[in-house]
């Protein structure tokens, strides 16, 4: 009677414990559950991301988005962020996955956790003549316009302190204040660049040399190792049998980077 007692008291605080701990999270499990993914993605980049005639978004990644809710077996939700509340959103639980130009940076991954890559974004800095760059090295000491919360931002901030940077909140402001004169040297990928030459085609932005180039993946909420295992195996999948390649070369006009093929889906 005295053991069972004390046996007694010794499970309490074990029983206790184990009732007072959260069910592991298992967000595969509640999306399946829910029918449905609700994916980030963010203000246009095209070709990545534009909108079409009927305002819908269109372009590589809400196609790649489409294809993974459709292998999943679920119904698609597309949640329309801003480039700086693409990361928040998965934190916020306002979002399953991000596929959204999401380059894999050690700043995210910090934050949240990265699918294998499956595309690749080219990032430039740009100026109008007579201006001559050819390297980080010719930035110091001037101004540069680029997106805050960018993957090219926190490159420039590692790998060129001595450059003044205007951070702006969505690619629409920054070039609105590039078009303003706020600044003449900018940080960008080339569609950027484009649209401001066709609102300013007698002085345009030339493009001075590739600041760097990142691969782009899923972000997927940190902790979630079944979401990340399932996603990790359709990406590799779909490289390999050249799906992915194939939605790539329908927006971008050429192939992915050969080094993100496997040899046999390089087509």
């Amino acid at each position: 009677m005295i053991f069972r007692t004390y046996l007694g008291r010794a499970l309490l605080p074990l029983i206790s414990l184990s009732t007072a701990l959260p069910a592991q999270a298992d967000l595969l499990r509640d999306i399946h559950r829910a029918g449905k993914i609700r994916v980030a993605i963010a203000e246009t980049i095209p070709p990545f991301i534009y909108e079409d005639g009927n305002k819908q978004l269109a372009g590589s990644d809400p196609e790649t988005a489409r294809l993974l809710a459709q292998d999943l077996g679920v119904k698609l939700e597309i949640v329309r962020t801003t480039n700086s509340e693409r990361l928040p959103a998965l934190h916020k639980h306002q979002a399953d996955l991000v596929i959204s130009t999401l380059s894999i940076t050690p700043e995210r991954e910090r934050e949240i956790a990265f699918s294998v890559p499956y595309a690749r974004i080219s990032l430039k800095i740009a100026a109008p003549f007579p201006n001559k760059l050819s390297s980080l090295l010719d930035l110091d000491g001037k101004t540069v316009g680029v997106l805050a919360t960018s993957s090219n931002l926190a490159h420039l901030r590692r790998n060129a302190p001595g450059v003044k940077i205007i951070e702006y909140p969505e690619h629409d402001k920054l070039k609105t204040g590039y078009l303003a004169g706020e600044f003449q040297i900018i940080s960008a990928p080339q569609s950027v660049i484009d649209d401001i030459n066709k609102l300013k085609p007698r002085h345009p932005l030339v493009v001075q040399f590739t600041q760097t180039e990142f691969d782009v993946a899923i972000g997927i909420p940190a902790g979630e190792k079944g979401l990340r295992n399932w996603v990790n195996h359709w990406v590799s999948e779909n490289l390999g049998n050249g799906r992915l390649n194939e939605i790539y070369r329908k927006y971008h006009g050429h192939n992915l980077p050969s080094e993100l093929l496997p040899s046999t889906g390089r087509r």
